[in-house]
């Protein structure tokens, strides 16, 4: 099967062009970033069973190179990868991949599952919605 992009309807829309935070430990991933229209509302997201995550400094102007850009990768969007070549060495976990694309940067993950927590935090940046958000959850559960 060749890879092809699908978006993720659930995540709120990415704002421009502000930079996300990211936070994580062995099984997690969490991303906050803006969302669409406003710059001072931000969305977070949970990544579990973490396999593989990386941030890479691809541009909107440079996302014709990224591995997955023949796929249909759009810009400032939250897409799963179908048949990515990562995903199918890592099929019986269950894996999925994720790529989310900013302004400034690309996010690839790849993890079993994810969740939005969260679209409507109001902060002066991304970093500080997560840590908001993250001082007043459980992160055991």
């Amino acid at each position: 099967m060749k890879a092809k992009c699908q978006i993720w309807s659930e995540a709120p829309e990415i704002g421009i062009p502000d930079q996300p935070a990211l936070m994580s430990d062995a099984e997690r991933l969490w991303l906050s970033y803006a969302i669409a229209p406003s710059s001072h509302v931000y969305a977070v997201v949970l990544f579990t069973g973490i396999i593989d995550h990386r941030l890479s400094p691809i541009n909107d102007e440079g996302l014709g190179q990224h591995p997955y850009a023949a796929a249909g990768l759009q810009f400032y969007s939250f897409q799963e990868i179908l048949g990515s070549e990562e995903a199918k060495s890592w099929e019986l976990l269950g894996a999925t991949h994720w790529v989310v694309t900013f302004k400034d940067v690309t996010l690839d993950v790849i993890a079993r599952g994810v969740a939005v927590l969260a679209a409507d935090l109001e902060a002066k940046n991304a970093k500080s919605a997560l840590l908001e958000f993250l001082a007043n959850e459980n992160l055991d559960r």
